[in-house]
């Protein structure tokens, strides 16, 4: 069976969503009627990519190619949902945040399947 590339929504630094697609970010440029256009987060080095999702971003309707030097990160994803997480238990808690970062890092190596990934 063929592998279908999954779409990630995921928070970005602003507090707004991103979407992570085959190993890259993209942030919202504009919604249009029928559809979503989405621009690569390295936008601002001269990346030209995007795509273009349904208004629900449960599919990629088109695409528009990266640039060479924009580099494709397997794991983004899960890098940015661990980002995301370790901000949001750093603002709900009162623990020290070297104390929540060594608690996700730990979970994180337990697991095989994200030992190593762990920014």
């Amino acid at each position: 069976m063929a592998d279908i590339p999954v779409l990630c929504l995921v928070p970005n630094r602003g507090g707004s969503m991103a979407i992570v697609f085959e190993g890259r970010s993209y942030k919202l440029k504009y919604t249009g009627k029928q559809k979503k256009c989405w621009r690569c987060s390295k936008d601002k080095k001269g990346c030209k990519g995007a795509v273009w999702t349904d208004l629900e971003v449960t599919a990629v309707i088109n695409r528009k190619d990266h640039v060479e030097t924009c580099q494709v990160d397997e794991h983004l994803a899960y890098k940015m949902e661990k980002k995301a997480l370790l901000k949001k238990r750093s603002a709900d808690e009162t623990k020290p945040i070297p104390a929540i970062y060594d608690e996700e890092a730990s979970a994180a190596s337990a697991e095989p399947s994200t030992s190593g990934q762990f920014p």
